[in-house]
């Protein structure tokens, strides 16, 4: 059957063409938002809005995937969540085309008045909701074949690879034709890239029809599946029979998990430690927010082009395809704790860099981009792995949905420190609030270690050195 990477190549394609690294200038240039606290609050709001609704979405994606079985037959609940995402996301963009062209002939005053921009934050608002709920239920599709196929989901990065080839491909493409015909022609390219991700959907849908489905539902073909796939890989975090004890079986009849239920496994075991990876990835988040969306408004300020701009993206690109080939190599040396704290790492030599760029020499940045891609590569292969370690079998997309709302309040604070400070300051802090997470790590992952090397008798290996997937083991 298809690879997800054929997927994950075309919607990081509409990703790109829809605005992606751009969105933050489209809004400046396009649709006239003149206040950089419009773009940052912008941001911010739809980020929040996405990290509200995140859990709900990765918890329908499994619902609907599993009640999309009949049979025993993969009918592509989550192929369906992806295509509705896509098509919102597609509606609000044009959406707003059509909203500017009124606006441009009916009004001339150069500053945007305050319904049109309470509209266009709308549309954002929904654009985010579709993309997200086409990203959770392809990770969540992702993983779910790795395990039916009996391979370690560690494996998961070289799926997810092709998307970042993608996004950067796309983005080096994009860049000169907005320097010809303007931030108009994201129209456009939002249509042709939604059509692709339609084809590439149904081909998927097709080569997976005849597949067997082993869902949240098959019980016995579940149970087997899920031996196998635990014989291969010692590194799960739980048992299915720590799950029954919980209250919650991970082949039961139920099609969601309430979020009360994700808490409770997340923070059952190993409380300290896992409390202190979610506050490192929200800190590295709050960081990541600015270079995402906002970065390419500094490099305007530097001097930068829109080409330059989007030479960054593949640069960028090109130091996350090794990273994400070889992440099941790099989760099994180092393990996602250090991956993380690498990750936070490059990130913090990567903004103080900017801060130090002088004016009028803005290709300079071009020797930083590199580590954006460390920081990419090494923390959405860490949380992923991470995420998926506490979650049934069949509910990966609400494990997966659950990070992803951690990360996007994340996203949401930082845009919103954005939006009071500027320039170079900005960065700094950035980078202050990002070490102080790496440091809060650390600390956590020492008391969830500690206890074991002090034990007598013979002593067990730190789950940050046996696992891989740092999750505290069942005592």
């Amino acid at each position: 059957m298809m690879r997800p990477r054929v997927l994950y190549f075309a919607t990081f394609v509409f990703y790109s063409l829809s605005g992606g690294r751009f969105t933050a200038t489209f809004l400046e240039h396009q649709l006239k938002f003149t206040e950089n606290w419009m773009i940052s609050a912008t941001m911010a709001v739809q980020l929040i809005a996405s990290s509200l609704c995140k859990p709900w979405l990765g918890g329908l994606a499994d619902s609907w995937e599993a009640s999309s079985s009949e049979g025993g037959k993969y009918n592509g609940g989550r192929l369906r969540i992806m295509s509705l995402g896509l098509l919102i996301s597609t509606f609000a963009t044009l959406d707003r085309w059509k909203k500017c062209r009124r606006h441009r002939e009916g009004y001339s005053r150069p500053n945007l008045p305050l319904p049109l921009f309470a509209y266009h934050l709308i549309l954002r608002i929904l654009f985010v909701l579709g993309t997200g709920g086409c990203g959770l239920a392809l990770d969540g599709l992702t993983l779910a074949q790795l395990e039916r196929e009996g391979t370690d989901k560690n494996h998961f990065g070289k799926e997810r690879l092709y998307g970042a080839m993608s996004w950067g491909i796309s983005h080096v493409a994009l860049g000169p034709f907005i320097d010809l015909f303007g931030f108009g022609i994201i129209y456009g390219t939002t249509m042709l890239s939604f059509v692709g991700c339609m084809i590439a959907i149904h081909i998927y849908a097709k080569s997976s029809s005849t597949i067997q489905y082993a869902g949240v539902n098959d019980k016995d073909e579940g149970a087997e599946l899920a031996d196998r796939t635990q014989s291969q890989n010692e590194r799960r975090y739980k048992s299915k029979s720590s799950f029954e004890n919980d209250g919650i079986n991970e082949y039961d009849t139920i099609n969601r998990l309430a979020f009360s239920d994700l808490v409770r496994l997340l923070f059952q075991n190993g409380s300290i430690f896992n409390a202190s990876f979610i506050g490192s990835c929200f800190a590295l988040s709050v960081g990541m927010s600015v270079v995402e969306t906002l970065i390419f408004i500094y490099f305007e300020f530097l001097g930068g082009s829109t080409m330059m701009c989007g030479l960054t993206v593949l640069v960028t690109v090109l130091f996350e395809l090794p990273l994400f080939h070889f992440a099941p190599d790099f989760l099994e040396r180092l393990g996602s704790t250090t991956m993380l704290q690498l990750g936070c790492l490059a990130y913090i030599i990567r903004v103080i860099g900017y801060s130090f760029i002088p004016q009028q020499h803005p290709y300079l940045v071009l020797f930083l981009e590199p580590l954006h891609g460390v920081t990419i590569g090494f923390a959405v292969t860490s949380s992923v792995a991470f995420a998926d370690e506490w979650v049934p079998k069949g509910y990966e997309s609400s494990g997966q949905g659950f990070m992803s709302m951690i990360i996007s309040l994340g996203q949401g604070t930082g845009l919103c420190i954005g939006g009071f400070l500027e320039g170079r300051m900005l960065y700094r802090v950035l980078a202050a609030i990002v070490a102080l997470g790496s440091v809060s790590l650390g600390i956590g992952n020492y008391f969830a270690t500690k206890p074991r090397t002090q034990q007598g008798g013979e002593e067990d290996q730190s789950p940050t050195q046996n696992m891989g997937l740092h999750s505290i083991e069942m005592t």
